[in-house]
């Protein structure tokens, strides 16, 4: 399902930033990032589409529809004009996670839970997807839809910027950044993410068996 690292990037929506403006400003930090903000997934977020995602009662999940590079071949200090040589097909990605205020600090238990990570089916890389908008619906009904032109870094600009200081490998994917406005969904509820051109992936939260 994953053969290697799931790489995130956080604050790259400029929608989001523009929000965040006043924040940006405050301890500890003083200023807006300046390089990108990674997270990891564990290959145990990894989920098929169709599959059941288990949530402790009660427990509200923000579900953030992006696009998942995959990378097929090692890429390291990617030059640009050729960032995409080792791209080698796309998947949609739902980023699930029990919501969190704060970004100044590893939020492991909020992001990183078993099947947080569904994955649609892979489909070739095109990089007219850059510009591509992904639709969220909950229950059936669209609830979010948000456009990749709003990304602060391009695809591109990701690639070159991240590939600078550390190797993709190839079976990494690289989650190209989050709606800063994802809705949220709860137990019982079907959460699906589409785009033009790629499969989708879709989901149903259950609740978490009692030991």
């Amino acid at each position: 399902m994953l053969d290697g690292t799931a790489y995130g990037v956080v604050l790259n929506d400029r929608d989001e930033r523009q929000a965040l403006s006043g924040a940006f400003g405050e301890p500890p930090y003083g200023k807006p990032p300046v390089a990108p903000v990674l997270y990891i997934k564990p290959r145990t977020c990894a989920a098929p589409s169709g599959a059941a995602v288990a949530l402790p009662a009660g427990m509200e999940v923000r579900v953030a529809a992006t696009l998942a590079l995959l990378f097929t071949r090692d890429t390291a200090k990617a030059e640009r004009g050729r960032a995409f040589d080792g791209v080698g097909a796309v998947r949609l990605a739902l980023d699930l996670a029990q919501p969190h205020a704060s970004y100044y600090r590893p939020a492991v238990r909020e992001l990183s839970r078993d099947g947080f990570l569904p994955l649609g089916a892979t489909a070739p890389f095109d990089a007219s997807l850059g510009k591509a908008t992904i639709t969220t619906l909950v229950d059936g009904q669209e609830v979010h839809a948000w456009s990749l032109s709003r990304l602060a870094r391009s695809l591109e600009d990701l690639i070159v910027d991240i590939s600078s200081f550390m190797t993709f490998a190839a079976g990494d994917l690289l989650l190209v950044g989050l709606p800063g406005d994802a809705p949220h969904a709860t137990i019982g509820q079907g959460v699906e993410a589409r785009c033009d051109g790629l499969p989708g992936v879709r989901v149903q939260l259950v609740e978490e068996a009692l030991a």
